[in-house]
């Protein structure tokens, strides 16, 4: 089984890198025509990814969480999965070329920083923690899928403004169509976070007697969770559109991931990495 983890941990990266490549190369030519083998290639690689995780958990007896490295593959594992979903909703796959380069040097960082002999924690064999770190992950990576086409969404809106209709107006799908997309993620944010929240605390009252709800990771994410699901809801119900939530969407996730980066170097965190 070790040999089996280890020969995924070198194909994973030449997976999303090939797939990467066809991406790269569908977006840059004036017309793509015949069939597009980039995305079987990244559904296959996302399979085996999954494979991978659940070998090294079988491996090492562990849920593979309980380090930078495998926390980070695993975030590479859900952006991957979040962005799939979406291709396959909206039917155009020239999106790839904005989330396939956080795949392949995100898995790349995970397999050379690889390391199974640390010791670890209880905690992180807990089948609940093991949920809860699922959902919340998998929260965080579709507000970042958001964040994404609302970043597509400003750039296509700018070149219509200024009548510079380059590569990116060309390739892109229309404004709707990404702005569709970033909801649809941010909406899938709220709802795996809250699940995540809603275990994690279930962890703490239950579980853990000594685990301290007011974290600052803890409340950080809180806070986000209730400001993006109040933002969603504003924004449906008036039926607000356009560049201003572009904005918004780009700027509030830019703005999450700064309070996380404080707080993971100026404060202590319970869910900070050995």
């Amino acid at each position: 089984m070790e040999t089996f983890v280890q020969i995924l941990s070198f194909l994973l990266p030449v997976g999303y890198l090939a797939a990467f490549v066809l991406y790269l190369r569908r977006f840059l030519e004036e017309d793509a025509e015949g069939p597009f083998f980039g995305s079987p290639l990244l559904v296959l690689t996302l399979v085996l990814h999954g494979a991978y995780l659940a070998a090294m958990g079988a491996a090492y007896d562990h849920i593979p969480i309980s380090s930078r490295a495998e926390f980070l593959s695993l975030v590479v594992l859900c952006i991957g999965f979040v962005y799939i979903f979406a291709e396959r909703k909206h039917g155009d796959p020239n999106t790839g070329v904005f989330f396939l380069p956080l795949l392949v040097v995100g898995q790349t960082w995970s397999s050379l920083l690889m390391d199974h002999g640390h010791t670890h924690p209880l905690l992180y064999e807990n089948q609940v923690y093991g949920i809860h770190v699922l959902f919340t992950v998998f929260g965080f990576t579709s507000l970042a899928v958001s964040a994404l086409y609302a970043l597509m969404y400003i750039l296509l809106a700018r070149q219509l403004k200024s009548r510079n209709l380059g590569l990116i107006f060309r390739r892109l799908p229309p404004l709707n169509i990404l702005e569709k997309m970033s909801r649809l993620a941010t909406l899938f944010g709220i709802l795996f976070l809250g699940i995540g929240l809603a275990t994690g605390h279930f962890l703490a009252v239950y579980v853990l007697d000594d685990f301290n709800l007011l974290d600052p990771k803890i409340v950080i994410t809180y806070i986000a969770w209730a400001g993006y699901a109040l933002g969603y809801l504003v924004v449906k119900l008036r039926g607000l559109s356009g560049l201003r939530i572009g904005y918004l969407s780009l700027g509030g996730y830019l703005a999450l991931i700064a309070a996380m980066i404080f707080v993971n170097t100026f404060l202590p965190s319970f869910h900070s990495f050995q």
